[in-house]
């Protein structure tokens, strides 16, 4: 079904993210900024369109299939841990310590200051990061673990569908497989 290879695809592309958000090195500041930046956009691109999947699932007529109320709650529970990944990465980036001018009348903060900043906002960008990844990882198991569920399901389905075959052998009634002969 078109509808499993799409959710198959949408698997792959959170995976792709996953790894790049595990693997996203950055410098804080304007570097996590530019950096985390696309992330962020392409997870939220990644739960728009698991809502469309989502809505296009339940509109389709699987939804009547026995077993596809499993497979939209999982998919519901996708667009939750995609929702929850973009929401880490915006996390990342309030931790992010700016480099912006202070209010008037306020000292510019030295480097000591400042690396001392950079230094807190590491490990809570970090854990932000992490579990930013970790919800792109459930993500793309729930759209594997949902399009496994459609093709099982439409498969038990078909199998249902088919009519009993006969158990017997065909008869054949003796006079009509036999000709009288022919007298002359």
């Amino acid at each position: 079904m078109e509808q499993a290879e799409q959710l198959r695809q949408l698997a792959r592309e959170f995976q792709a993210l996953h790894a790049r958000v595990r693997d996203v090195s950055y410098t804080p500041g304007t570097d996590a900024l530019r950096r985390i930046s696309p992330l962020l956009l392409k997870v939220q691109d990644l739960m728009a369109t698991t809502l469309v999947r989502l809505g296009a699932l339940n509109g389709s007529a699987y939804a009547g299939s026995t077993g596809s109320r499993a497979s939209l709650e999982c998919l519901a529970s996708v667009v939750v841990a995609s929702s929850l990944a973009s929401n880490d990465l915006a996390s990342a980036l309030y931790a992010n310590p700016y480099e912006g001018a202070p209010f008037p009348g306020y000292s510019a903060d030295d480097e000591a200051v400042r690396t001392a900043r950079h230094a807190e906002a590491i490990p809570r960008m970090t854990g932000h990061l992490a579990d930013a990844a970790q919800q792109l990882d459930l993500s793309a198991t729930g759209c594997h673990y949902v399009a496994t569920g459609i093709t099982r399901d439409l498969a038990a389905a078909q199998e249902q569908a088919k009519p009993a075959m006969r158990t017997t052998s065909p008869t054949t009634a003796p006079s009509a497989s036999r000709t009288p002969p022919v007298r002359r």
